[in-house]
């Protein structure tokens, strides 16, 4: 996914960007999907000489939305169900209630974890800026 934006803050190697509506945002039925994105965070991987107001190009690949899904809603997915099955195993007399107790410290962990490594990957998981418009 591409988008253009304007540089409304320049802090190091990261800006503060507005993402620029397109013509066809006004005959939008969902007309709420660039509202409140003025102040997205941005990661000037390669160096470019940015300043404030500037037109720039960002790009979040699919990879590391993908990833970042995972991460964060794969795992604890499976988690879940993972810990259900294991409580069942564990406690096969006790009933449903110990199965859905390990399911739910399970899914906990789980998305603790996920959270983790996501702000591990922060670098990776933010739009990257791949050019610089010069108009």
């Amino acid at each position: 996914m591409k988008e253009r934006a304007t540089v409304n803050k320049v802090e190091g190697k990261y800006l503060s960007v507005a993402i620029a509506m397109h013509d066809g945002c006004a005959s939008c039925i969902n007309n709420s999907c660039k509202n409140g994105r003025s102040d997205l965070r941005a990661y000037n991987r390669d160096g470019l000489e940015i300043a404030e107001g500037d037109q720039v190009e960002i790009e979040i690949a699919g990879t590391e939305q993908a990833r970042g899904a995972l991460w964060v809603l794969g795992l604890p997915v499976v988690a879940l169900f993972a810990g259900y099955g294991l409580g069942r195993v564990l406690f096969p007399a006790s009933g449903e209630g110990p199965a859905v107790a390990a399911a739910g410290g399970l899914f906990a962990l789980a998305l603790a974890v996920g959270l983790l490594v996501q702000k591990g990957r922060r670098n990776d998981s933010l739009p990257i800026v791949t050019k610089k418009f010069s108009d």
